[in-house]
């Protein structure tokens, strides 16, 4: 059995291991999607990954709601132990979601500009077509 230090150790690290990979989908992998569609996603994610719950009746401790109900119905009683976890898994995801979308409210989203402020006639790569003309190197003759 766990300590109650070595279980807040173990749940700070599993916390902030859920924070850091919030971060890292939400930058490489929410990051083309458009805004309202990513707040949403994200505000999924939070709930899956970060919502505690009580692994059994008896229990005085918390644990990952996800990681529960997927133990709880492979190894314990099928569903109607996991069916408790499960249920706060939900109505923690339903809660996050509506506080996404009303982060939509309160927090409009920006208009995205282009990639490091590159006008829209000038593209980055530094090819141009075939009818650009310069403004430093305009052929007068």
């Amino acid at each position: 059995m766990l300590t109650s230090q070595s279980y807040v150790v173990a749940m700070v690290c599993y916390n902030a291991a859920g924070v850091i990979s919030l971060l890292l989908i939400q930058r490489f992998w929410l990051a083309s999607l458009p805004g309202i569609y990513r707040r949403l996603l994200l505000g999924l994610l939070v709930a899956l990954l970060l919502t505690p719950v009580m692994p059994g009746p008896e229990s005085e401790s918390l644990a990952p709601a996800l990681i529960v109900a997927l133990f709880n119905a492979a190894f314990v009683d099928g569903w109607s132990s996991a069916r408790y976890a499960v249920w706060v898994l939900l109505s923690s995801s339903a809660l996050c979601m509506a506080l996404a979308a009303l982060s939509l409210w309160f927090f409009p989203l920006k208009p995205r500009t282009s990639p490091q402020g590159y006008a829209s006639n000038n593209p980055p790569s530094g090819v141009q077509p075939d009818n650009f003309q310069s403004t430093q190197h305009r052929d007068i003759s």
